[in-house]
């Protein structure tokens, strides 16, 4: 589980997969801020510039990838309306370097989770595309882990990891599902 302390309630996919559009749009905001995420980090976390401009790049591709489909249904991208899990983690996780750094490497384990369960469900080309991307994510979650362990001691990495897992299950226990990645 990529050190989750919860999984998901596989019920989830059907609600995610209720609106394909809205999750395709979702999807495709969390992509590009993990993007700037990754280039805000630059400059901050030694030594992990040129991983951290490589996972950028990636997160563009899958950018991309995701507006390519909504282009290819005649949708388009739309306005930003935030995502709720990702708001709430923000407020638990707090603003230090180390907070930031785990709290993408949690970001991307969940989302991890949540392709492996949407790559069962979809079929076509979401069915794909979800494949394709959870191998990805379980990488950067292991690249931001990995990082955290160069910069800060392993077990101020290990008792933070714990404290922010465990919020972040409170937080998926008090969320309302809808057609979003989280």
């Amino acid at each position: 589980m990529l050190g989750l302390k919860t999984k998901t309630d596989p019920a989830w996919v059907e609600v995610a997969l209720s609106d394909e559009l809205a999750l395709l749009r979702d999807h495709a905001h969390l992509e590009r801020k993990a993007a700037g995420h990754c280039i805000t980090l630059m400059g901050q976390l030694e030594r992990a510039e040129t991983r951290l401009l490589e996972v950028a790049r990636e997160e563009l591709e899958h950018f991309e990838r995701v507006c390519g489909i909504l282009e290819r249904r005649g949708e388009e991208l739309k306005v930003d309306l935030g995502n709720k899990y990702v708001q709430e983690l923000a407020k638990a996780t707090g603003r230090s370097l180390l907070d930031r750094t785990l709290r993408m490497g949690l970001i991307e384990a969940r989302s991890y989770e949540h392709f492996e369960l949407l790559s069962q469900a979809a079929s076509g080309e979401l069915g794909q595309l979800y494949e394709d991307l959870k191998e990805s994510e379980a990488g950067h979650h292991a690249f931001f882990i990995s990082v955290a362990y160069e910069h800060w001691p392993r077990e101020q990495v290990k008792k933070r990891w714990d404290e922010l897992t465990t919020a972040e299950s409170e937080i998926l226990a008090n969320i309302e599902w809808g057609p979003r990645i989280h």
